[in-house]
């Protein structure tokens, strides 16, 4: 039984592990990002009525950041409801103003917009899609994954027959 160089094999091993579980971990951010962008493309549209589209703002320390302040109205099966934000996740905070203003302009107070609603939650709404670039992308990551489990099983395969086991 040749136990001798085996460090190597463990070696390539680990690292094909490594490679494997980090491209993993990035092929399933961004497949849950793309799953996520797909699914509220098939939400059904309401209409909606902007009612707030201001320049929000918060202090953290002496740094000053800002958001778009949104509110808009939508009704649903004959209910009454009120939505926030612009895209699924929260409106963010940026440390310049003027790079609010934009969206400001194009969601003005009364203008009416589509609202895409979760037919399971009505509660849960927004006015504008996430992109489905993540989807787009994953192939890169996916690399990752299957040249770190090709490594990863071609040290195990030899490593076995080095041991002999």
């Amino acid at each position: 039984m040749k136990k001798e160089g085996i460090g190597g094999y463990l070696y390539l091993a680990f690292i094909g592990l490594a490679l494997a579980v980090m491209g993993g971990f990035f092929v399933f951010v961004l497949g849950r990002g793309y799953i996520r962008a797909k699914e509220t493309q098939e939400w059904s549209s309401y209409p909606a009525v902007v009612v707030v589209s201001e320049v929000g703002d918060r202090q953290i320390g002496k740094a000053k950041e800002y958001r778009h302040k949104l509110v808009y109205e939508y009704r649903v099966d004959g209910k009454f409801y009120r939505g926030d934000r612009l895209k699924r996740r929260e409106n963010p905070y940026l440390k310049k103003k003027n790079k609010i203003e934009p969206s400001i302009e194009k969601f003005p107070v009364g203008s009416r917009v589509a609202a895409f609603v979760n037919p399971n939650d009505p509660t849960e709404v927004l006015i504008e899609h996430e992109t489905k670039a993540p989807g787009y992308s994953i192939w890169f990551p996916a690399l990752f994954l299957l040249g770190g489990l090709v490594v990863l099983f071609r040290a195990l395969f030899k490593l076995s027959h080095r041991v002999g086991a």
